[in-house]
């Protein structure tokens, strides 16, 4: 690495370390923080440098502010500047034509990493990172963990301070699970031998003296050691270098003044006149804001000005050296020379067709009448971009504002527009300050209805659904609030009012999103139908529930626009699959997350790993079923979409009881309980159940009573537990019975009696009945009833806990071929669905008092990887081979993101690092053996 880097020496090795362990087959990610000037794109550089020496590609971009209005610009500028070039990330180079949606940008994008790491390890470097675009950033949230698999490095370096940046978002979401780089200030050794390396001799006290007055920043120090030596400030005797003369650099700026005044009057009006520019210096572009001079005059003067170090050329161009240079010769214009040269560089971005967001910054600093133009574009921009980029268009508005001011009246409609923008893009802080600011003034009726919209949106957004229902109610009960706005507050209202346990307004507000949107806004009809899609599942009327998500999905299939990105099939599949419909509840859910990943749809990408992750858990597939939960909760917590946390947690602790995982279980529900703590609201049998599993697996199964006392008190109007879960009828009446309360376990056998009555033709609910009133009365006939309708509806865990409770019956009674016969089954199918808690409690409970299970099948060779479940192992036996999580997700029909979830799991269980690892372990443990 280069040798003059000084004062880096533990951040160069673990750049160093990471690099080396890249070259090895492993991937990774570094954020590196610092304030401007701190030596962070030097660090960038030497870790180029040393990635080049191990043959490890290497795709390098500077993110500009401008990037932030150009969808995957950064990561795409990147890739396309590989070193070495590679065809896999060609198609990138029409990405403003690729039609396809942003999700599917991302996974095509991932898809090209994982085939190109395949074969070349590769590290992908972005300087100013806090600038990113939006699409950018969330590519780097998903990527960064789904290729940790895969030799990819991440090195993006960032400065402080900008919070409301979508890059920055996602640099502090990847710092608190990556390794961060912190880097300080220089201490005095340091500082001595950088002024001496710059210099070339040894510094005295006077060179010292000056140079500590930079702070420890190196790129100061830099300038002002330039500084001294353009204009002879420093001379060497015998060696050493010492400072003479008056008028001496004050401060970085007049470093940087002394030394563009020490260049020729063309290059130093070039420098100063292209300042306005925010990216690289085009030299036709230089030339017109220079007052048109020709092009080939300005060699000379750009040969100086790179010369003095303050411009530097790199692949994309001319560039300042750093921001801080750049800062320091905008200011040497004067107010009206900055409006002048804004104005013409406006002129220029336009002819070139720049971003609108670009043309719209100089034009608001162009004066008064650039203004008015620049509000008008900024916010059609941001109306353009709002589907799929919401924090970029939130930031326009934003800017718009600044610029209007604090009495214009046309501020609180732009207030009203903001505040939903930035509630989907989970700035909630911000939204909520924005629509205060704005109810507090003189609102016409139709804008104060739109601000409370837009409050809604933003707190529903971050799963405060008492907040969101309470600024609904506040903008219904307003005069004259138009009907297109009014269908919407329904609508939030209604699925506000299911997390709140409000069924019967819920329903109602669901009625009229549907009467009010089917004229004037579709996609309000579309949510109020899935709103009370979710109503009727929850009271347990499944044909309702299908058939108001069947009309959701028919509406947004005709009208298409905004109404698709309700997504109504998630509600759709959620249906069917209680319904017992798997194989149409798949294909829905397969079928609406393809269009979710070409719409681009944030909010929704967790609500598919749900429902899918529900459909697993039926079918008995509880390792891919933990999977995707994971994969839901990771995605809502990248996105900021807490509503769909709570209830992905609470499934996962249910799958870690099932699968035998309690402390993970424990772990699980703590962070429940500090998102509830939080205001954050969810169902109650997300919440309720969660815990009292829990409870019940650690044996306090008092506890678990008093815990689900609640859900007996409600279970008779709303059992969308027992529609979730057939068997978790038998469990209340089990608690009840436990803690002595026979009227309460009575009370769940009328649930899941009256749910089977409503629902003559599910064979779950008509199982849950069976089974809850064969535990109550001890009665084999209807246990073995229960038993043949959960064959029947498809649901081997119901079978195997309805199997549970006819051997323990039959062993109660003395009938040992009974009891064996409910206990093989239950075991095996325990066994076949990786519930290993369910094994295990069935093996130290009935197992004891049977003895050993004779299931009559042949002894089997110990598979290899023994220690994996079965859902991981071929997972892993596909990576061996060579293929790509995306390859591996074709095969075995599953989603990358449950790849990703196992790969996670393969690493940890077999405690090793890379691909080449376990391709390695595979091959070894192999050699002598056929693979099972």
């Amino acid at each position: 690495m280069s040798d003059r880097i000084v004062g880096r020496t533990g951040e160069l090795k673990v750049i160093r370390t990471a690099l080396d362990e890249t070259k090895e087959g492993r991937g990774g990610c570094h954020v590196i923080f610092g304030r401007p000037g701190i030596g962070k794109s030097r660090l960038l550089l030497a870790a180029g440098d040393h990635a080049d020496d191990l043959d490890v590609a290497v795709a390098a971009r500077e993110a500009f502010k401008h990037d932030r209005s150009a969808p995957l610009v950064t990561l795409a500028g990147a890739l396309r500047a590989c070193s070495p070039p590679a065809a896999d990330f060609a198609w990138l180079a029409g990405l403003d034509d690729e039609p396809a949606g942003n999700y599917a940008k991302i996974h095509r994008l991932r898809d090209s990493l994982e085939r190109f790491a395949a074969v070349q390890p590769l590290l992908i470097v972005i300087d100013d990172a806090h600038w990113m675009d939006e699409l950018s950033a969330l590519a780097v949230r998903e990527l960064v963990p789904a290729l940790a698999s895969f030799p990819v490095r991440w090195l993006l370096a960032s400065r402080p301070g900008q919070s409301d940046a979508p890059g920055w978002q996602a640099l502090d979401w990847l710092s608190h699970r990556v390794t961060p780089i912190h880097l300080d200030v220089l201490d005095d050794d340091a500082v001595r031998r950088l002024c001496e390396d710059r210099i070339g001799a040894r510094a005295d006290d006077t060179v010292l003296a000056l140079a500590q007055g930079c702070g420890g920043v190196p790129l100061r120090i830099e300038q002002l050691i330039g500084a001294l030596l353009a204009t002879r400030q420093i001379i060497i005797a015998d060696g050493v270098a010492t400072v003479v003369g008056d008028g001496l650099p004050s401060s970085f700026v007049t470093t940087v003044r002394e030394i563009a005044g020490s260049l020729s009057p063309d290059a130093r009006w070039l420098l100063r006149a292209t300042s306005v520019l925010d990216g690289p210096i085009d030299i036709e572009a230089a030339a017109r804001l220079m007052g048109g001079r020709d092009p080939g005059d300005l060699f000379g003067p750009i040969d100086e000005a790179v010369a003095s170090g303050l411009l530097v050329e790199d692949h994309t161009g001319l560039v300042f050296r750093h921001a801080l240079v750049h800062q320091a010769l905008q200011s040497t214009l004067s107010i009206a020379q900055s409006q002048h040269l804004h104005g013409r560089a406006a002129v220029l971005a336009r002819e070139q067709n720049r971003p609108a967001a670009e043309i719209a910054g100089h034009l608001l600093r162009s004066g008064r009448t650039g203004a008015g133009a620049a509000i008008g574009m900024l916010r059609g921009t941001a109306a353009g971009v709002a589907a799929t980029a919401p924090a970029t268009a939130a930031d326009l508005m934003l800017q718009a504002l600044r610029a209007i001011g604090k009495q214009d009246p046309q501020r609180p409609a732009v207030i009203a527009g903001t505040v939903g923008l930035l509630a989907s893009a989970g700035r909630l802080v911000k939204a909520n300050q924005l629509g205060q600011e704005a109810l507090r003034a003189d609102l016409d009726p139709a804008t104060r209805a739109r601000v409370r919209l837009g409050l809604a949106e933003a707190f529903q957004h971050a799963g405060q659904d008492i907040e969101a229902a309470g600024y609904a109610d506040a903008g219904l009960a307003g005069p004259k609030v138009p009907a297109e706005v009014r269908a919407r507050l329904y609508a939030i209202r209604a699925h506000a009012a299911v997390a709140l346990d409000d069924l019967a307004t819920a329903d109602e507000s669901g009625a009229e999103a549907d009467r009010l949107g089917r004229d004037h806004e579709p996609g309000a009809a579309v949510a109020g139908l899935t709103a009370r899609s979710l109503v009727a599942h929850a009271e347990g009327r499944l044909s309702g529930a299908l058939t108001h998500a069947e009309a959701a999905t028919a509406l947004a299939d005709r009208v298409r626009g905004q109404a698709l990105h309700r997504h109504p099939r998630i509600w759709l599949a959620n249906a069917l699959t209680s319904l017992g419909r798997f194989e149409e509840a798949e294909r829905a859910l397969n079928q609406g997350h393809r269009e979710c990943d070409a719409l681009g749809t944030a909010w929704a990408q967790p609500l598919w790993h749900h429902y899918r992750s529900a459909l697993l858990t039926a079918r008995g597939r509880l390792d891919d079923a933990a999977a995707e939960a994971d994969a839901g909760v990771a995605q809502a917590e990248q996105h900021s979409t807490y509503q769909l946390v709570v209830p992905l947690l609470g499934t996962l602790i249910r799958l870690a009881v099932l699968r035998g995982d309690l402390d993970q279980g424990r772990y699980l529900l703590y962070r429940i309980r500090e998102l509830t703590a939080a205001g954050v609201t969810a169902p109650p049998e997300h919440v309720a159940w969660a815990g009292a599993s829990l409870l019940a697996a650690e044996g306090d199964m008092l506890g678990a009573f008093r815990l689900m006392h609640g859900v007996y008190d409600t279970v008779g109007d709303r059992p969308a537990l027992l529609v979730q879960e057939p068997a978790v009828a038998a469990v209340l009446v089990r608690l009840a019975l436990t803690a002595g309360d026979p009227d309460r376990a009575a009370v769940a056998v009328a649930a899941a009696s009256r749910l089977a009555r409503t629902n003559p033709d599910s064979w779950a609910a008509a199982g849950a009945a069976e089974h809850a009133a064969g535990v109550l009365t001890r009665d084999p006939a209807r246990l073995r009833a229960a038993m043949a309708a959960f064959r029947h509806s498809r649901r081997p865990l119901a079978v195997a806990a309805a199997g549970e409770d006819a051997a323990e019956l039959a062993r109660d009674t003395g009938d040992r071929e009974t009891a064996r016969h409910r206990y093989d089954e239950a075991l095996l199918l325990a066994i076949a669905a990786g519930a290993h808690g369910v094994h295990r409690r069935l093996r130290d409970g009935l197992g004891g008092w049977l003895g050993p299970a004779g299931t009559g099948r042949p002894a089997e060779q110990q598979p290899v990887l023994p220690g994996l479940s079965q859902a991981e192992r071929p997972v892993a036996l596909l990576v061996a081979e060579g293929m790509t999580n995306i390859e591996v997700a074709r095969r075995l029909n599953l989603s990358p993101h449950t790849v990703d979830s196992h790969l996670r799991k393969v690493f940890m269980k077999l405690e090793i690092h890379s691909r080449v690892e376990l391709a390695a372990r595979v091959a070894r443990e192999t050699r002598d053996r056929r693979i099972t």
